[in-house]
């Protein structure tokens, strides 16, 4: 059984920094513009069967904003449910078999940032 979490995160990747008309990033370089989208943690839960290789993923993103009030997080926040749940993923070596929303939480974070954090629930097949 291979991994399937560098290509779920690529794939994400791939598809927000195409979507999104903020930065998404993996680690944040220093200065970095708000607002933006960071690559979060992931876990991952084998369910495979005798015939079949398979995981459940559980991946988060998080938005991060300087705006003064909530609106842009979640309207980003918005975005990317939509670019993540209303097309199937393309992962090199799996098959996506479904992509569902598990939480969004919008914070405000203790430096006075706006913080949204979205996890998604994913079925993948090797």
């Amino acid at each position: 059984m291979k991994s399937p979490l560098l290509a779920l995160q690529k794939a994400l990747y791939d598809r927000l920094s195409q979507t999104l008309s903020c930065s998404v990033y993996d680690a944040v370089p220093q200065g970095a513009a708000m607002p933006y989208v960071t690559i979060g943690e992931d876990t991952a839960i084998d369910w495979s069967t005798k015939l079949e290789n398979g995981q459940e993923v559980t991946h988060t993103l998080h938005i991060w904003s300087d705006y003064d009030g909530a609106m842009e997080v979640k309207q980003i926040a918005d975005k990317v449910i939509q670019a993540i749940t209303s097309q199937t993923l393309e992962l090199q070596g799996f098959y996506m078999v479904v992509a569902t929303l598990d939480m969004t939480e919008v914070i405000r974070d203790p430096d006075g940032y706006r913080h949204a954090v979205i996890r998604f629930r994913f079925k993948i097949q090797e």
